[in-house]
């Protein structure tokens, strides 16, 4: 893990892919990680929340400063990015309780559903990073079996080594219910939305980026939201 200082904080990356944001204080992190905070601040219905790879908790400044307050529980495999957010973060983080551990085993041995569950998984491979088997082939269906009646799953993708953008996810949508798509105009990655209470494409966008314009986020005007696995 490569870690460098950056204005408000420090900057964990592999292989030059950015991995996570450990910020000094609540706030604007300006990437993806302000995206999948408002997501659950706006998408989601209160209740538990669970984030499948926090690595330094990169979503938590952002997620702070929007005001959300409840228990956060998160799984990873990296002590050390970890280590960095105790360090620097425990002060204004709030409730998190954090597992170490492989994120399959662990969403499995839980007892309790979930309102929101984030799926964030990265594994460094061959000189770059990418999303592990698990993510298409295990994750989808056992997320949807630990989310609560009307919760809410967010799950930020990336293509495969070879381009391809698995198909698996249209099945995790029908169990679920309307599948959205946030694309952004800075990353490659697509973000899917899905749940019953997500409503359109169009309300969803506008909620999203006011709650990205009040973090003072410059994702704001960055993005759009699609119908499907648009």
């Amino acid at each position: 893990m490569d870690v460098q200082p950056t204005r408000g904080g420090l900057r964990l990356s592999q292989h030059g892919v950015v991995i996570s944001e450990i910020r000094l204080k609540p706030g604007p992190t300006h990437s993806i990680f302000d995206v999948l905070a408002a997501l659950v601040a706006v998408a989601g219905p209160a209740g538990r929340v669970g984030i499948l790879g926090f690595a330094g908790g990169g979503m938590m400044a952002p997620l702070r400063r929007l005001g959300f307050s409840g228990l956060v529980e998160a799984v990873d495999l990296d002590w050390v990015s970890h280590e960095l957010f105790v360090r620097h973060c425990c002060g204004w983080a709030g409730p998190v309780n954090w597992h170490h551990g492989d994120a399959v085993d662990w969403l499995r041995s839980q007892q309790r559903d979930f309102s929101v569950l984030v799926e964030d998984l990265s594994v460094p491979l061959a000189g770059d990073v990418f999303k592990p088997e698990v993510s298409w082939d295990v994750l989808p269906q056992l997320m949807a079996e630990r989310l609560s009646l009307g919760g809410v799953a967010i799950l930020n993708q990336i293509p495969r080594k070879n381009g391809d953008w698995p198909l698996t996810w249209a099945g995790f949508g029908r169990q679920l219910g309307p599948v959205l798509t946030v694309r952004l105009d800075d990353f490659e990655n697509r973000i899917l939305v899905t749940g019953q209470s997500i409503g359109t494409a169009r309300g969803l966008g506008a909620r999203l980026r006011e709650a990205l314009r009040v973090l003072g986020s410059r994702q704001a005007d960055r993005l759009q939201v699609r119908t499907g696995l648009g």
